[in-house]
């Protein structure tokens, strides 16, 4: 359900927002892994918790994503969300989160 809503959120602002952003996409997934974190498995989250972590422990390197994509400069290079360009940006935000010590699946 947060992924949706950030996706529309996205969506809402590349045609009447600053347009739309992959950083800040990558932004709501992180929170949203953080926040399984927190509901999840209490070992995992009392090692979390016995050190200090910064922001890059949090969220990956986004600075490199596509931002301020309007609705028609979206149409033009993805489509939609359902496109293999869309899948294949998506698919590497979920890379860089997975590549986190934090978000390493287990």
């Amino acid at each position: 359900m947060a992924d949706a809503i950030g996706v529309y959120k996205e969506m809402a602002d590349a045609r009447h927002g600053r347009g739309f952003s992959f950083a800040d996409l990558a932004a709501d997934r992180a929170g949203t892994r953080f926040g399984e974190l927190l509901s999840g498995a209490a070992p995992r989250l009392d090692a979390l918790l016995d050190k200090a972590f910064s922001d890059g422990d949090l969220i990956p390197l986004i600075s490199d994503l596509p931002e301020s994509i309007s609705a028609a400069e979206f149409r033009r290079q993805f489509g939609n969300t359902g496109s293999p360009a869309y899948r294949q940006l998506t698919t590497e935000i979920e890379r860089r989160l997975d590549a986190l010590p934090l978000y390493k699946p287990e």
